[in-house]
């Protein structure tokens, strides 16, 4: 076959010659063609070859039968060269097949001899051999078109057309969402995985330097992650909480115990860090350990979905919740000792734990990275994150910021940039705390405890759909309108919220910003006790103040 499209014949070829000796078979290009046709009732004897031109001129004008020669088209995997009609009419009775070939098409029909003219010309017939012809396969042998397979109508080659166009239709269905969820994945990063199994520790046997603690007792499991398992046990009779790190961690746990033993880490409203130790509950491997404080209430997360507080209570978790990170935050020197500034990267309710006496402490420095410092000693040299993706590495995706999610950190100034991430999530916190004050609702009890946009995502939003809501449409938590008139400023609980999850990380406030202006908006408004007395008039509950959903929480602690 040439390189263009075969011929297109319907076969009407001669019939049969006397039997001889036959010569070996010769094929038509490589032994195919195709034809689109109709046929007469005349008996299948052959035509002359005068006939079959003075045939095919006059059926060339026929108006009822109207094809072309397009270059051949390959239906769907099957290897099939169909050239299709641009047109056909309906097939009248008594009529003869005819074909037309294009003139760029070279070597096709030369090798029939008289059965057909050689070379490019005006149109041919011939005439069909068993049924209205449509296509056909046929091998030319002595001058003889051998029938190999023949179409019984124009339908089968529609219906492979048809199923051409599928195929055609379904590649590109799944190329289109494919192409959509690499979009995704640009845009708001990968979609989370499971964790990836850390090395097992290379270095120096990390067991020689840790004591063991005989009078360590574990009591059970209150919390358990990938290579972690907090639990609560005693040791010398008080209460604590024991998180055992698995062999394969030994890197996080020696990361996250350089944090803790800081000098100057020491705060009220930090998880106070006691000692490390290695060691293991009953048969269970022995592992290193960091013991902490035990605080009974558990997470913010557990107790908001038990508990209600009123203003003055909700001010003291959230004023200790903001001392807490505007501490960790902050570089500063005392009494000789030098406490550099750090960024928590995973704030987030479960990580929050009560204190006895209703404040908060920020826990769970496992990702927490110290930060480049002004006046940091000479001597001074922290462990530094290795890249940009360890950088932008981050805990909780819903308390995740936006150029997290979409991965435009900053990484000129990656300091501030990661103190300004973690405002962002501090922000959704504080409306955490807030949305359970039934002094914040006058008009109706507060709703069940939903974490920050589980109303508009659920409980288990992907990062596209997070970056979809926050960076996209930049959408945050539902603000109510009741809230502005419990404050000596009105819309100050808005305005400071709004301040703190702002799009742009460079409007957002700092840390110790918010701890100001949050202590200014910590007394109630006397003369606006009720939305009935208040000066400014609180807008009536409006439905989609009221939240539904029950949260879905499990607290570490």
């Amino acid at each position: 076959m040439s390189s263009s499209a075969p011929p297109s014949p319907c076969f009407s070829p001669h019939p049969p010659s006397p039997p001889q000796q036959p010569s070996p078979p010769q094929r038509l290009g490589r032994g195919r063609g195709r034809g689109w046709g109709l046929r007469d009732q005349k008996p299948h004897s052959a035509l002359s070859l005068k006939e079959a031109l003075a045939r095919a001129a006059v059926l060339a004008h026929a108006p009822l039968l109207v094809l072309r020669a397009p270059s051949g088209m390959m239906l769907g995997t099957l290897g099939l060269w169909v050239p299709l009609p641009t047109a056909v009419r309906a097939p009248p009775s008594r009529r003869t097949c005819v074909f037309f070939e294009a003139p760029g098409v070279r070597g096709s029909t030369k090798t029939l001899g008289k059965l057909l003219d050689a070379g490019p010309g005006p149109p041919r017939v011939i005439r069909c051999l068993y049924s209205r012809c449509c296509f056909g396969i046929w091998n030319l042998t002595q001058d003889q078109a051998q029938v190999e397979m023949q179409g019984e109508s124009i339908w089968m080659a529609l219906v492979l057309l048809g199923l051409f166009f599928l195929l055609l239709l379904l590649l590109g269905s799944i190329i289109l969402a494919l192409l959509q969820r690499k979009a995704c994945r640009v845009q708001g990063g990968p979609e989370p995985g499971p964790e990836p199994e850390p090395e097992p520790d290379s270095g120096r046997d990390w067991s020689a330097e840790l004591p063991e603690l005989p009078e360590l007792r574990f009591s059970q499991v209150i919390w358990e992650g990938g290579h972690t398992v907090v639990w609560a046990g005693r040791l010398q009779g008080k209460l604590v909480a024991i998180k055992a790190f698995s062999q394969r961690a030994v890197a996080q746990f020696q990361a996250e115990r350089a944090l803790y033993e800081l000098p100057g880490l020491q705060h009220d409203h930090i998880v106070r860090f006691i000692t490390a130790s290695r060691g293991g509950p009953g048969p269970l491997p022995c592992g290193p350990l960091l013991v902490l404080e035990l605080h009974p209430k558990g997470s913010l997360c557990h107790y908001l979905t038990q508990h209600t507080s009123d203003w003055g209570s909700s001010m003291r978790m959230a004023l200790s919740l903001v001392q807490g990170l505007a501490f960790l935050h902050e570089e500063r020197w005392q009494d000789g000792q030098y406490k550099p500034g750090i960024a928590h990267r995973d704030l987030s309710s479960q990580n929050v734990l009560i204190r006895e006496d209703g404040s908060c402490a920020i826990g769970d420095l496992g990702l927490a990275l110290v930060l480049p410092g002004l006046t940091q000693p000479p001597t001074w040299a922290p462990t530094q994150p290795r890249g940009p993706a360890a950088i932008m590495e981050a805990g909780t995706q819903r308390y995740m910021a936006p150029e997290l999610l979409d991965k435009t950190l900053d990484l000129q100034d990656w300091g501030t940039a990661l103190r300004q991430a973690d405002v962002y999530s501090l922000a959704l916190l504080l409306w955490e705390i807030l949305s359970r004050c039934p002094d914040l609702w006058p008009d109706s009890r507060p709703p069940p405890f939903q974490l920050a946009y589980e109303a508009e995502l659920g409980s288990t939003p992907t990062t596209c759909e997070l970056w979809t809501l926050a960076v996209e449409e930049r959408r945050r938590p539902y603000i109510p309108s009741t809230w502005h008139c419990f404050t000596t400023d009105p819309g100050g609980l808005r305005e400071l919220l709004e301040d703190c999850w702002d799009a742009d990380p460079e409007a957002r406030l700092t840390a110790e910003c918010v701890q100001r202006r949050l202590a200014a908006l910590a007394q109630p408004q006397e003369a606006c006790p009720s939305p009935e007395s208040c000066a400014h008039g609180c807008p009536p509950l409006c439905p989609e103040d009221c939240l539904s959903t029950p949260p879905h929480c499990h607290s570490p602690l």
